[in-house]
């Protein structure tokens, strides 16, 4: 018996123990910008390849303590949350199971400097955004919001308050529920049917001027502990760069042309690293890094041996490249030879597998052989996509913008419309009304960049083409009206027919015309409703040139 016994108490100390190897922990303390425990905070796991839902969640408790638990391996994101705070993403590459502990202090929202146009959206109107209401500024600077209800509590969020136009927790919260998006929900309770809430902007917390999101590994030098630290250094790059273009865009308007940015210390940084790194996934991302920088505006400082270099190193199976899945394809062409281009994508093709990442590379083969006209190619490689990658975001897009059968293509008849015209009561746009032009449908918002880095474009063509029964039909999909309004008093007057797309991209207009993504543009013969061009043919300097060649037909 006695040696039975031993038997089963060493099987179980071996099983858990093998346990134990398999199992990723990792604890440690999520705090505010004070470094102190939060009213509400949470960790959430996000694995890679499926970005929208957590698939594991800790909550942080009194002293902002946590532990998470889990099997996965490759790589994968911490997301840190918290009331009154941004939410903040801390990468991991585990291989194999790792015990980790670190400590965690997020950064205050920042705040507008005007907060006349705050609005709240909550149960009453399913958090839409469209919808949201206003509230009603008081005497004393605070503002009101007022409603009935059935049930015992009320729970909402905020917009126009932070500065990036997040929906945020407000000033008045008898507790807080998570969004499932990175931010919280105030939760007020309900008396005798009447809700009541009080937004008070001298309420809301502020931290320091300069205030910084700390992330601090208690082993500093493990590998998640390195990591992180490169990744934090290319997210500053990164940071640093959008700076120097947005105060190049404020001094020069939002034309690009001329933006130029010293990438020079920044590769050599990077280069010493590798001299000194001998971590082969380390290198991986150092190498990954300098192909960022290529990508932003630093092509030429890139040289070729770098190049080679980041080709020979990085694995096809890189998990990396699910991160950055739109580099892939860049970067290989810049290796200036098709065959090891084509070897190097197929080999990801194969082996890779994330099907996100290798969906993404037919949708990239797919719009070059289309953007070429080479019809036999694109349908190869639609047809692939639809048969090995059909559940991906890519074979959606893929099906509304490159299916044979598709209802926006160049030689078909648009589908009919009507809506309101922008600023002119009473006024409607729809087929007939646009009867004898050749007109462009543009589907945009004010929150869109690409959409407003086509705005030069635009404007030329509307200037040049205009006397000679050109018209634009900017179709908007912001938040409100006055959105647009507010845009076209600054810099782009936008002098063209509007209207607003009430629902955005869940209205009846955006799906009858495939509308999965903005800028959309599609050109129009008014004569005959024939399509006549879209997308690709129709952004950038491609605009002026299609618009050439269709008004010189007689």
């Amino acid at each position: 018996m006695k040696s039975r016994k031993a038997v089963a108490v060493a099987l179980l100390f071996l099983s858990s123990t093998i346990f134990a190897q398999s199992v990723s922990v990792i604890s440690g303390k999520l705090l505010g910008h004070d470094g102190k425990p939060m009213r509400k905070a949470q960790v959430e796991v996000f694995y890679t390849q499926q970005p929208g839902k957590a698939a594991t969640t800790a909550p942080a408790d009194a002293q902002g303590d946590f532990t998470l638990r889990f099997e996965h391996t490759g790589l994968l994101s911490l997301r840190c949350v918290g009331v009154n705070h941004y939410q903040h993403m801390i990468p991991l590459w585990i291989e194999p199971p790792v015990h980790e502990k670190l400590t965690v202090r997020l950064r205050l929202y920042e705040y507008v400097d005007d907060f006349s146009e705050v609005r709240i959206l909550g149960d009453f109107n399913e958090y839409d955004f469209n919808s949201a209401e206003p509230m009603a500024r008081q005497s004393d600077g605070t503002y009101v919001f007022e409603t009935e209800t059935e049930a015992d509590t009320f729970a909402y969020q905020l917009l126009g308050v932070e500065k990036t136009e997040r929906s945020i927790n407000g000033t008045q919260s008898d507790d807080w529920v998570y969004d499932n998006g990175g931010d919280y929900r105030s939760v007020v309770k309900v008396t005798n049917k009447k809700v009541k809430v009080v937004f008070d902007p001298a309420k809301l917390p502020r931290g320091k001027p300069g205030d910084e999101v700390l992330v601090r590994f208690d082993s500093p030098n493990s590998f998640s502990s390195r990591f992180y630290v490169l990744h934090d250094e290319q997210a500053k790059r990164r940071e640093q760069y959008s700076r120097t273009y947005e105060a190049f865009e404020n001094a020069h308007g939002d034309e690009s042309e001329g933006f130029t940015f010293d990438w020079k210390p920044a590769l050599a940084a990077l280069k010493q690293q590798l001299s000194e790194e001998k971590n082969p996934n380390l290198r991986q991302v150092l190498l990954l890094d300098a192909l960022e920088i290529g990508s932003m505006n630093g092509r030429e400082a890139l040289d070729i041996k770098l190049i080679t270099q980041a080709f020979a190193e990085i694995s096809p199976t890189c998990p990396l490249w699910s991160n950055k899945p739109w580099l892939l394809s860049e970067s290989t062409s810049w290796l200036n030879d098709e065959i090891k281009q084509d070897k190097y994508l197929n080999q990801v093709l194969a082996q890779h597998p994330d099907r996100r990442l290798c969906a993404n590379i037919l949708m990239s083969w797919l719009a070059k052989a289309d953007d070429k006209d080479d019809t036999t190619k694109a349908k190869t490689f639609y047809d692939r996509l639809m048969a090995d990658f059909a559940d991906t975001q890519e074979a959606m897009w893929a099906r509304t913008q490159y299916n044979p059968d598709r209802a926006i293509k160049k030689g078909k008849k648009l589908p009919a419309f009507a809506i309101a015209a922008l600023e002119q009561n009473g006024a409607s746009y729809n087929n007939d009304s646009m009867k004898g032009k050749i007109y462009l449908l543009d589907f945009w918002a004010v929150w869109c960049g690409p959409c407003i880095g086509e705005m030069p474009a635009l404007h030329a063509a509307y200037e040049k083409f205009h006397n000679k029964n050109f018209e634009i039909l900017s179709l908007s999909f912001d938040p409100k009206p006055e959105d647009v309004s507010k845009f076209r008093t600054k810099k782009w007057k936008m002098p063209w027919r509007h209207a607003f797309v009430k629902g955005g991209f869940r209205s009846e207009l955006a799906q009858s015309f495939e509308v999965m993504g903005i800028p959309k543009p599609i050109l129009i013969d008014g004569s005959t409703n024939t399509i006549l061009a879209t997308e690709n043919e129709l952004r950038g300097e491609k605009l002026e040139q299609t618009l050439a060649r269709v008004l010189a037909k007689p």
